[in-house]
C-alpha cells in the first residue's frame, strides 16, 4: 500500500507524467516521420495534459529533482529501463527499436494505472479521486493504444 498523504500522492503523479512525457518525446524524436513517432508523440502530448491537469487544478508546483529521492520507490524508471534495453543511444532506430520502446511505454502505462487506482483508495478529497480516476482512464486507454500497435507490428527476430 502507498505510505503518502494526498499532497504527496499528487508530487508522485506528477514526478511520473514528467518521467513518462521525456520518455515519449525522446522516442518520439527518435522515430520522426513514422506512425511509431508519431504515437510517441500523441503519448508525450497526453502527458503534457497531465501535467497541466495536476499543475494547474490543484496547485501543484511543477517537477522538482528533489522530490525524487523521496518518491523513488513509487516510480518506474524509464531511462534505466531504456538503458537495459539498448535504447540508450540515439542511434537505435529500426523495428526492434519500436517494439523495445513501446514495451517500456506499455510498462509506464500500466505502472500509473496500478498507481491512479491504488492512490484513489487512499485520498478523501472528491475531487481528487474524479482527477486521479479520470487519470486512470486515460492511461488505461494510452494502454490499448500501444497494445494495438505492438500487436500490428511484424514478429520479432529469432
Amino acid at each position: 500500500m502507498l505510505d503518502l498523504n494526498e499532497i504527496e500522492i499528487l508530487r508522485v503523479a506528477l514526478a511520473h507524467e514528467e518521467r513518462a512525457r521525456a520518455f515519449y518525446l525522446r522516442m518520439a524524436e527518435r522515430h520522426g516521420g513514422t506512425v511509431a513517432g508519431d504515437l510517441f508523440v500523441f503519448l508525450s502530448r497526453e502527458e503534457e495534459g497531465h501535467i497541466r491537469r495536476l499543475t494547474s487544478r490543484y496547485g501543484i508546483e511543477e517537477f522538482e529533482k528533489k522530490w525524487e529521492e523521496k518518491f523513488l520507490p513509487y516510480l518506474i524508471d524509464l531511462d534505466r529501463l531504456a538503458s537495459e534495453e539498448g535504447l540508450a543511444t540515439q542511434d537505435t532506430t529500426g523495428p526492434e527499436a519500436v517494439r523495445r520502446g513501446l514495451g517500456i511505454a506499455r510498462k509506464a502505462e500500466s505502472h500509473a494505472i496500478t498507481f491512479y487506482a491504488q492512490s484513489r483508495e487512499i485520498v478523501e478529497d472528491k475531487k481528487t479521486k474524479a482527477l486521479l480516476a479520470e487519470l486512470e482512464e486515460e492511461e488505461r486507454n494510452h494502454l490499448a493504444k500501444i497494445e494495438g500497435y505492438i500487436a500490428d507490428l511484424p514478429p520479432a527476430p529469432l
